[in-house]
């Protein structure tokens, strides 16, 4: 009887189409850290109008990188095109997916950053350190949980990682489905 209970009340995983495929809308996936490289995970996801950031990380400079303690992302990209950015995800609490935040938040606004607990707790703590940088609206989301962004949607499941609360993503998009599996072990 107590494992009947038990199993009842673990959420069923339902995954729902929210998003219409249409044809001729485009998608890009742009990687502007984090590919072919240790540390500065950072990707956009832009759709027509509509750029969303998956993580903003940084990396640490091997020993034959003198005077400097961090190494960021180019934000070129980001900073040509801020009005279009709608949100950001957070997958994990690390400092290559976190540390470049608020260096974002310096150079333009993101309207509102999802990321999962230990993340947003973490990240909340390290903006203390940056009265100088954009304000952003911060929300907690949970496992299995969908959120719509403009014309895309966002599906957060967890996945096996060296640090709790790490996720990755079903990505929606009028193009078709992208899966970012997020970092895990």
């Amino acid at each position: 009887d107590n494992k009947l209970q038990n199993n009842q009340s673990k959420k069923e995983f339902t995954f729902e189409n929210i998003i219409e495929i249409e044809k001729k809308k485009k998608v890009e996936v742009i990687a502007l850290g984090g590919l072919c490289e240790i540390g500065k995970n950072t990707w956009a996801i832009k759709c027509e109008d509509e750029i969303v950031i998956i993580d903003a990380g940084l990396g640490f400079p091997s020993d034959n990188i003198l005077g400097s303690t961090v190494l960021l992302p180019d934000l070129t990209y980001l900073i040509e095109n801020k009005e279009k950015i709608k949100a950001m995800i957070i997958t994990h609490g690390h400092e290559d997916h976190i540390g470049g935040v608020p260096n974002m938040l310096k150079n333009f606004e993101i309207p509102i950053i999802y990321g999962p607990p230990l993340a947003i707790g973490l990240l909340e703590n390290k903006l203390k350190e940056f009265p100088n940088a954009h304000r952003a609206n911060i929300k907690r989301f949970e496992p299995r949980e969908t959120v719509k962004v403009g014309s895309m949607a966002f599906t957060f499941f967890r996945n096996n990682h060296s640090i709790p609360d790490s996720f990755g993503l079903i990505i929606q998009t009028p193009a078709g489905k992208i899966i970012h599996s997020g970092d895990f072990k």
